[in-house]
């Protein structure tokens, strides 16, 4: 009966440290200010803390960060050009901030 009470708590207690421990590696991502390299194209660069963070990951949270960039204006993101690199780990997202309800084609007429 001890025992099993033991195994247990030693169950539980793996369980929690390994879900803490996933959940602090998660977001492990460092970003630059957004930059402006044109006059309305920007820059936005994640690069990960560390190598358990997938470039899947820090694609996601570049375009995180450009989404919430472009809503602080009340715009929408228009990705441009995304580029990867594997030491350090580091994507660097290119997009544009386009007022919402615009399409790309109403702006090519």
């Amino acid at each position: 009966m001890r025992t099993s009470h033991l195994s247990r708590r030693l169950r539980a207690s793996s369980l929690l440290a390994a879900c803490a421990g996933a959940a602090a590696l998660s977001g492990c991502a460092n970003f630059s200010e957004v930059k402006s390299e044109d006059r309305d194209l920007f820059m936005v660069s994640a690069t990960g803390v560390s190598y358990t963070m997938s470039i899947p990951a820090l694609t996601a949270a570049a375009k995180e960060k450009a989404y919430d960039f472009c809503g602080k204006q009340q715009m929408k993101a228009d990705l441009r050009q995304l580029v990867r690199g594997w030491r350090p780990m580091q994507v660097e997202l290119y997009f544009r901030c386009q007022p919402q309800g615009v399409s790309l084609q109403a702006l090519l007429d």
